[in-house]
């Protein structure tokens, strides 16, 4: 795109199978359109289908139009699965203009599956590519189940590190995974905010250090109360969701399905690691020896927190706590529950392990 290489075009899309990220097509869109306003000889249509401005018309008169002084022109049009959805004809027209020899050059995101949004990625010719987005693999490859920085998005981490001019230490991005979650955009929030210390090297126990005082910071201490049975600790995080919320590192306030979303998948990793370190010492393995199997830095928060863990539950109390997580996750997605704060509760108090009386 430097040189002014402009396919005829290049539609951006959601995958055939998995879930859809919809940040790497709008990143995409994003390059394109701080390119295209420096370039002088470029006629440029921005469109956004999800605008209430949005007008069809203006789209239909560029593409039946011919460039300014004879030059090239170019479409860049996001969100335009929520125009195809409004619009009749429009899914007609850009297919027309996707296979006509002229001058026009078109870059076109549309999120989702709908009928009109396949039959544009199905769009056939000369100089058109397709590009389908899905959501980074958050879990490490099953041939290597305990090596965080081996999952797909721990390796986008290092990427983005590398770019920044970060240098992330052995087990920082898989701890930044771990934390953050599998999203790029969250992640690439948080490299940032590490960029902004001005620290060179980011180590794991930095970036849990730093977390500790975050909405995910909140996420573990709840993911702690739960397994290990706790019902009032993990009633006391979710007081203090529904009365502050939660924060990001950068002082933003998360949505409470986004919070909500934040504790399930912590609670969920936690479950898992903490199963792997039973198992290992189930095998006759040490503590030392099984904690880097599961991923656990042997020293430190995480390993205090773990050994905690141990010491006050067993493979019965995970197996309820996984059971309750899925049932609650069901409920949720089923629409039985329109409360999602309710089911963290339920969940709570499905953990629960009552004290016995002396």
């Amino acid at each position: 795109m430097e040189k002014g290489d402009l396919p005829k075009a290049l539609l951006l899309m959601a995958p055939t199978r998995g879930e859809e990220e919809v940040w790497f097509g709008e990143r995409i869109l994003a390059s394109c359109r701080s390119w295209a306003r420096s370039q002088e000889d470029l006629d440029l249509l921005e469109l956004d289908g999800g605008s209430p401005d949005f007008s069809a018309d203006v789209l239909f008169d560029f593409i039946g139009s011919q460039g300014l002084f004879g030059g090239r022109r170019l479409l860049v049009f996001g969100r335009a699965e929520k125009a195809l959805a409004k619009s009749s004809g429009l899914q007609a027209a850009l297919e027309t203009a996707c296979l006509a020899n002229d001058d026009l050059r078109m870059l076109v995101q549309a999120s989702g599956t709908t009928k009109a949004a396949k039959a544009l990625a199905g769009i056939k010719g000369d100089g058109i590519y397709l590009e389908r987005f899905r959501r980074l693999y958050g879990d490490p490859p099953p041939w290597r189940p305990h090596d965080l920085d081996a999952s797909e998005a721990a390796q986008f981490v290092q990427a983005e590190g590398r770019a920044m001019n970060l240098r992330l230490a052995s087990g920082s991005s898989g701890a930044l995974v771990e934390c953050v979650g599998n999203r790029p955009a969250d992640l690439v929030k948080s490299l940032e905010h590490f960029s902004l210390l001005e620290e060179e090297t980011v180590t794991a126990d930095r970036v849990r250090e730093v977390v500790t005082h975050s909405a995910e910071g909140d996420a573990f201490r709840f993911a702690d109360a739960v397994i290990q049975g706790d019902g009032r600790g993990a009633f006391r995080c979710l007081r203090q969701l529904e009365h502050r919320g939660l924060r990001t590192w950068d002082g933003k306030r998360l949505a409470p399905r986004e919070a909500i979303a934040l504790l399930w998948s912590v609670l969920g990793r936690q479950l898992d690691q903490t199963r792997a370190v039973l198992d290992g010492l189930a095998r006759g393995m040490n503590q030392k020896d099984a904690f880097q199997m599961a991923g656990v830095p042997v020293g430190g928060p995480p390993a205090k927190r773990m050994e905690s863990r141990l010491r006050l539950c067993d493979k019965e109390q995970l197996e309820r706590v996984q059971d309750a997580l899925l049932q609650s996750e069901r409920r949720i997605k089923q629409g039985k529950w329109r409360q999602p704060l309710h089911v963290l509760e339920w969940l709570a108090l499905r953990g629960h392990r009552r004290k016995e009386s002396a």
